[in-house]
């Protein structure tokens, strides 16, 4: 009888993988064509059966932490598999090293044997060429390095152009149909926003906000974006079988500069292409591109906010007092807290004085804290009249300074930022009450000093100087009795 040779069956998991981060090429890379290339090698080689097919669509190959590996891994390590084929060597992975140690030290310890179709390798053939397998794996350990670099400075360049790189739009926005790296206003979530910011402006709590979204079954924006959009959105974050609005998503929003306009980016990175630990930049290391999309919110608003945010609006038992937060020690710098002993008159005292005994002891009174509130408003209306005034004159002002050309470009620039300030105080020309929302969009704060001396210091007082120094030029230029009395009365106070 004839000798009969025996083949081994081997049991194989074939492994494919593909990853735009490692510059792969798309077509010729494909998971389908790795697939065609590998299973038309499988014809010829009846003694290998296919036991599991392991895929990483998207990984990159610059390390092992990917969960098609792992499983194949664990395979070999059980005893469900003995052989591996994959399309080439940089299709296993692209780290040298660390693909060195598996091919030449793990894989031959577990009697595992490697198949590479394209790279023409098999472990099972003696005299094998390691010298050509190391320096191709060096070659594919170089490429996604070159790669990582080109992409880090091409998307470099597109931040600085003002063009969103990434994927997703963040909450209150989306990304342009007609160009990925624009983006535009959804006004669904954009409303959201903005009646976050207003609740804020009229002394809601970051909790208080919270609640009311909840109360109206406002979607989170996480879950807002997965629902409503359809997007397919993971979070790190345990989320609850009914995701609710919490404090700190409500401050991520308030304190968000890009509801501004401004579009902000490059503020973490990596080391490197193989070290993926993020790594926060400092503030000034970001990118930032001004009016890059329509703005949720105005600049005034989100510093007023922010401003807000630094103070201390504790509600009492009657709800939010009128001037809570903006009372401040003129020597300490510290709050002043409202105290009610008689339940019928008000005043606030120097919280430092009251518990720590470090200032010296002064009060006053809500009522006169109030009364001079409203007349600094009233003066400031005066505005109103020398605003058409130097507008109207705005022509005949250039014409004069053609030599001053500096002074011109200071006063365009000046003349441009005054529109916005200027419409806050307009606003309430005729308001008689003084309502929360009015006093924190026109004061920023309030210091009250020993003798009952108070310095209201005002939104826009850098605007209101420079309003000054225009009208000053317009009566140098073409006097007027009126504005000259106007600018005399303002330098009595100012010497006041």
């Amino acid at each position: 009888m004839k000798n009969q040779i025996l083949k081994k069956i081997y049991r194989a998991v074939v492994y494919l993988r593909l990853s735009d981060e490692d510059g792969d090429n798309r077509e010729s890379d494909s998971i389908s064509n790795q697939r065609i290339l590998i299973h038309s090698f499988l014809k010829s080689h009846p003694e290998i059966q296919v036991v599991k097919e392991c895929v990483d669509d998207g990984y990159t190959g610059t390390n092992f932490n990917r969960p098609g590996f792992q499983e194949m891994l664990r395979m070999l390590e059980e005893g469900e598999a003995d052989c591996i084929i994959v399309k080439d060597l940089s299709r296993y992975g692209r780290d040298f090293s660390g693909v060195l140690q598996y091919v030449e030290r793990i894989l031959p310890k577990m009697g595992v044997r490697l198949i590479l179709v394209n790279d023409n390798y098999d472990s099972l053939t003696p005299n094998r060429d390691f010298l050509t397998l190391r320096f191709k794996s060096l070659i594919n350990d170089l490429y996604p390095a070159d790669t990582s670099k080109s992409v880090r400075s091409h998307l470099y360049v597109k931040m600085t152009a003002g063009q969103c790189v990434a994927p997703f739009a963040f909450y209150g926005y989306l990304k342009s149909e007609e160009d990925k790296h624009k983006l535009v206003m959804d006004e669904v979530a954009a409303s959201v926003v903005r009646d976050i910011y207003h609740m804020k402006m009229q002394g809601y709590s970051l909790t208080d906000i919270s609640e009311e979204l909840n109360r109206r079954g406002i979607l989170t924006p996480l879950r807002y974006k997965q629902v409503y959009l359809k997007q397919k959105l993971k979070t790190g974050f345990r989320l609850t079988e009914k995701p609710v609005w919490m404090p700190t998503m409500v401050r991520r929003i308030l304190l968000d500069e890009r509801y501004t306009g401004v579009l902000i980016q490059g503020k973490t990175t990596t080391p490197n292409h193989k070290v993926k630990v993020v790594i926060h930049k400092e503030e000034a290391e970001w990118i930032r591109y001004e009016n890059a999309f329509e703005p949720v919110i105005n600049r005034h608003q989100y510093e007023v906010v922010g401003n807000l945010m630094k103070m201390d609006t504790m509600r009492g038992a009657k709800g939010l007092a009128l001037l809570s937060g903006l009372v401040k020690c003129g020597d300490c710098k510290e709050s002043m807290v409202l105290k009610s002993p008689d339940k019928v008159h008000h005043y606030y005292v120097c919280s430092t004085s009251l518990y720590e005994k470090q200032c010296s002891s002064h009060s006053i009174s809500e009522k006169k804290l109030y009364d001079s509130f409203a007349e600094e408003i009233l003066d400031r209306t005066e505005f109103e009249t020398f605003k058409a005034k130097y507008d109207q004159s705005l022509e005949e002002i250039r014409q004069a300074m053609e030599c001053q050309q500096r002074e011109i470009r200071n006063l365009q620039e000046t003349l441009e930022k005054q529109q916005e300030w200027l419409e806050y105080f307009l606003e309430y020309r005729d308001r008689t009450e003084v309502d929360r929302l009015m006093l924190v969009n026109l004061v920023k704060r309030i210091e009250v000093y020993e003798q009952k001396r108070i310095i209201i210091h005002f939104w826009f007082e850098d605007e209101f100087e420079k309003v000054l120094g225009l009208l000053e030029t317009v009566n140098r230029t073409k006097p007027d009795q009126r504005v000259e009395a106007f600018l005399k009365g303002k330098g009595a106070e100012a010497s006041a």
